[in-house]
């Protein structure tokens, strides 16, 4: 069936929505850490801090995403979370201090979790039962993409007028891309708006509900074992950003380790829409399977292939080890909890996610000072892949038994 009509309105608008609050707030971030340490004579690390705090924001505020969505229209929030994300953008460009700075920062993240990633797969869990793993897909990927093509727009911007010329274009750019669901999505479920999920019709037994407004029981086990696979998986994608290193710790260069950053962000995004038709034809469980098999080869080539190409290879088949975290996860809590239990499960995931990545991008860089090298990282990441796919077994095996 061809996307159309309000349906297709909803995947456009919740591809804005990632646009702006991961691929333009958290995945630019990285051009203002230097230009601003400069200009208030700090350390980059201290400048860097910012997307931290931002990160760890981003998840408190998922947290909150399904509270209020009963609490006011989706309107409602989408104007005033847009309007904190790309105000507080705006108003970093006049922060006097880097202490400005940071509760700026965290404000973009709270509006950045509120209406990000956990707001779009609860919007599109209500909004579609056919072709669920496609968009969603679709979604999270303009995260990568957008960070890919918006890159060099915003670098240009803060070469030519300086990074606080930059924070405003961010700022102005993400309230654009929230625009369409501001305008176009009407509510998050579709029967508000007199319509049925699309594919219910033709695929009713794929449908997952819960009798009427009864509390969702959770298995406790099972959510843990989610939120401990997320935070696994999540933790893996704290090296590509190290890549550079890696590449010059082995003698190829940091030219080569960024072309590698690039290749990984390629198949981020490809690789998103990939694990997302793959869900909606196999389901998650064997997706993640598949992923994993190619994310360890990957690693395996790291560790003994040393040559450019292998490399360049390598270094773009580990992203797809993003998918992981976000696709997989949405449709893993989609398959193990059903509808209203993965809006329970999948923001105590996302924030596992954040928390994760955020203290491995660290621990990347520790293991380097303790080791002189990035095999001990790298060997960690593929020990953990491993533990996270046992967990997918027993979590699967879990629930059929059940």
């Amino acid at each position: 069936m061809k996307l159309k009509g309000a349906y297709l309105y909803v995947v456009i608008a919740m591809c804005g929505l990632s646009a702006a609050t991961v691929g333009l707030i958290t995945n630019l971030a990285g051009l203002f850490f230097t230009p601003m340490a400069e200009e208030f004579g700090i350390l980059q690390g201290a400048s860097s801090l910012m997307l931290t705090i931002a990160n760890i924001c981003v998840a408190l505020g998922g947290l909150a995403t399904r509270r209020l969505t009963k609490m006011m229209p989706l309107r409602v929030l989408l104007i005033a979370g847009t309007a904190i994300l790309a105000g507080s953008s705006v108003l970093t460009a006049f922060a006097p201090s880097i202490y400005v700075a940071y509760v700026l920062s965290a404000l973009r993240g709270l509006a950045g979790g509120i209406i990000g990633f956990v707001l779009v797969t609860y919007i599109l869990n209500k909004w579609f039962v056919e072709q669920l793993g496609l968009v969603t897909s679709l979604a999270m990927g303009s995260s990568g993409l957008a960070g890919a093509a918006l890159t060099p727009v915003v670098q240009m911007v803060v070469s030519s007028m300086g990074w606080r010329a930059g924070q405003m274009a961010v700022g102005v750019l993400a309230a654009l891309l929230c625009l369409p669901a501001i305008l176009l999505v009407p509510s998050c479920d579709p029967k508000d708006a007199g319509l049925t999920a699309f594919g219910a019709k033709d695929a009713p037994a794929k449908t997952v509900t819960s009798a009427g407004n009864a509390p969702v029981s959770v298995d406790k086990l099972l959510f843990g074992a989610v939120v401990l696979y997320s935070a696994l998986m999540a933790a893996t994608t704290a090296m590509p950003q190290h890549f550079p290193g890696l590449a010059e710790n082995v003698g190829l260069g940091t030219s080569l380790g960024a072309a590698m950053i690039s290749a990984s962000m390629v198949f981020n995004t490809a690789g998103k829409v990939a694990m997302g038709w793959l869900c909606d034809r196999i389901g998650a469980k064997k997706s993640v399977f598949v992923y994993a098999a190619l994310v360890l080869a990957a690693i395996a080539g790291l560790l003994v292939v040393r040559t450019p190409m292998a490399y360049l290879v390598a270094g773009g088949v580990y992203g797809l080890g993003y998918s992981f975290a976000t696709v997989a996860l949405s449709m893993m809590c989609r398959e193990l909890f059903g509808q209203r239990g993965a809006g329970i499960v999948y923001p105590v995931g996302n924030l596992g996610c954040s928390f994760s990545n955020a203290i491995f991008s660290s621990v990347v860089g520790f293991g380097y000072d303790l080791t002189g090298g990035y095999a001990i990282s790298l060997i960690g990441f593929a020990a953990f892949i491993v533990c996270a796919v046992a967990l997918v077994m027993w979590g699967y095996g879990k629930r059929q038994a059940a």
